[in-house]
């Protein structure tokens, strides 16, 4: 029984330092930065064209018939897959002010999006699924633009800035695509 019990413990121990180990550079890079990729599409007309066309159905295509949450759906996927993020990113460890203050960045733009895909975003689906008023739709669009948006392309750019510093000081070959 001891002989299981100090098995149990090493396994726990080293399962321990393996969650506190420090990622590479190039695995921290990819959770803290690469991840933002998520969010990319941010952009009220961007993704409001994508929440639009998710509801577009063609009479002469049966298979184009939706269920009507289609919208709705896309929103919820995102949130999900950016609240994943944000929770790796939140177990990523930090070794030195660099990677502390990419993090932090991180996590701000990720916290600053996911209310906005929860509520707006999410309004925005539903009147895309019921064929709202595109007055009502608009006015949306147009809050996110001007409450949110500035706000998280400052974060997205002071990111993106830490992460070009970071990636060429660990030799990481990132195509930045702007």
């Amino acid at each position: 029984m001891q002989k299981h019990w100090n098995l149990l413990c090493i396994s726990v121990f080293v399962l321990f330092l393996a969650a506190c180990a420090p990622v590479s550079p190039q695995k921290f890079f990819e959770q803290a930065v690469l991840n933002t990729n998520l969010i990319n599409d941010f952009d009220p007309t961007s993704f409001g064209k994508t929440l639009e066309q998710n509801t577009i159905e063609y009479p002469d295509i049966p298979s184009s018939k939706k269920k009507g949450d289609e919208a709705q759906e896309a929103v919820k996927t995102k949130i999900l897959t950016s609240e994943r993020a944000l929770e790796n990113i939140k177990k990523l460890s930090t070794n030195d002010d660099e990677t502390k203050a990419i993090k932090e960045n991180s996590i701000a733009l990720f916290e600053m999006v996911i209310p906005v895909y929860k509520n707006e975003y999410m309004q925005y689906a539903k009147l895309c699924d019921t064929k709202g008023s595109d007055e009502e739709k608009a006015a949306i669009l147009t809050k996110i633009e001007q409450d949110y948006a500035p706000k998280v392309y400052q974060q997205l750019d002071a990111l993106y800035q830490k992460g070009k510093v970071y990636a060429e000081k660990n030799d990481i070959n990132v195509n930045w695509g702007r």
